[in-house]
């Protein structure tokens, strides 16, 4: 049977990747693009030579929605109009209430085959005792200081529901830190490009890029999976590495506490924006394994290090290879210890020479 796929969130970043990425499946036969942005070169798509384009620009509670989706037979929840942030947190972007509406339209859908919703790895929480790293079997206990992680658990326990309910399979994915040429700006004053206010902590972290977030979200599509999945590139890096990757930069690093009270004061005043409390998913490790999302054909095109230095915008060093920074790094490291080697010895030949003076 031919598909009608309705795309939320589809004026993001990873919203525009996956209608392209479904535009180009023969199985397809048209993608309704909730939140895009009209665009008359492309309502005229002709269903004949490919899947038809319908854009909806609309948000997830309008009425107007009703009859668009009346047809389709499987869902893409990416989030509202705007759609959800890249940074993996989810920010304020999650629309709880819109979601509502929308699986209350589609549970008028006869044809619904599939659901899948765009959720984040920060839902199994930032903690002290997690395994290293996390698997889909781990139980999902978000930080509740973070608001954008109980959303997202909360989103994940709407569409569960809905699903059970309806007899329809619910793919929920988490990513990791999402990352991409689109959103250099946010990483660079948000807390993993390692700038500015720090919490002291070693936790690793990983970065996965917009571009395999996408083909992943596409891929559990076509297998109506039902139930969670993990997306993060092989392995993970280390504070010390994204500090190595991101260069030479101003830093305080502080005890969460600490870090916390300055952030919370940074975001009262307008001068630190964010949200102040993803700090605290600096804190402890939420790594996930990707094993799963590999058993589909999965794999990523980008490695974590790889992925940071496509998004970090941050002047001459972020654009240097990682190699090169490793290189770089290292030859400062010996020269500094060089320096300080020769340092010490013109030091010790004077007051051995200001000895036999005396």
């Amino acid at each position: 049977m031919a598909e009608i796929v309705v795309v939320t969130g589809a004026a993001s970043p990873v919203g525009r990747r996956v209608v392209a990425a479904l535009l180009a499946r023969p199985e397809v036969k048209r993608v309704v693009a909730v939140g895009a942005d009209p665009d008359p070169r492309r309502l005229a798509s002709d269903p004949d030579d490919g899947p038809e384009l319908l854009i909806a620009p609309f948000e997830l509670d309008d009425s107007r929605l009703v009859p668009l989706v009346a047809d389709a037979t499987s869902l893409i929840h990416l989030g509202p109009r705007r759609g959800l942030d890249l940074d993996g947190t989810g920010g304020s972007d999650v629309d709880l209430s819109g979601t509502r509406m929308v699986l209350a339209m589609l549970a008028r859908a006869a044809a619904i085959e599939s659901v899948v919703v765009l959720s984040s790895a920060l839902v199994y929480g930032a903690r002290a005792d997690n395994p290293v790293p996390l698997t889909e079997e781990c139980a999902v206990r978000p930080n509740p200081s973070i608001a954008a992680a109980v959303d997202r658990a909360e989103l994940e326990r709407l569409c569960r529901s809905w699903s059970r309910v309806n007899g329809v399979p619910c793919a929920t994915i988490r990513p990791a830190v999402v990352v991409g040429p689109d959103n250099g700006r946010w990483l660079a004053r948000s807390p993993w490009s390692t700038t500015g206010l720090q919490v002291n902590a070693a936790a690793p972290v990983q970065f996965v890029h917009v571009d395999d977030l996408a083909d992943a979200i596409v891929r559990v599509h076509g297998e109506a999976f039902d139930g969670p999945v993990n997306v993060a590139p092989d392995g993970w890096l280390t504070r010390a590495q994204v500090r190595a990757l991101r260069g030479p930069t101003i830093r305080l690093r502080l005890e969460r506490s600490l870090a916390l009270a300055f952030a919370r004061l940074g975001a009262r005043f307008g001068f630190a924006p964010g949200d102040p409390d993803t700090l605290v998913a600096l804190g402890a490790p939420w790594v996930v394994a990707n094993d799963r999302i590999r058993s589909f054909g999965w794999e990523p095109t980008h490695t974590n290090e790889e992925a940071y230095v496509d998004s970090d915008r941050g002047g001459w060093w972020a654009r240097m290879t990682p190699r090169h920074r490793q290189e770089l790094a290292l030859g400062v490291g010996v020269t500094a210890l060089v320096g300080a080697a020769v340092g010490t010895a013109i030091v010790v030949r004077r007051r051995l020479r200001a000895n036999r003076s005396a």
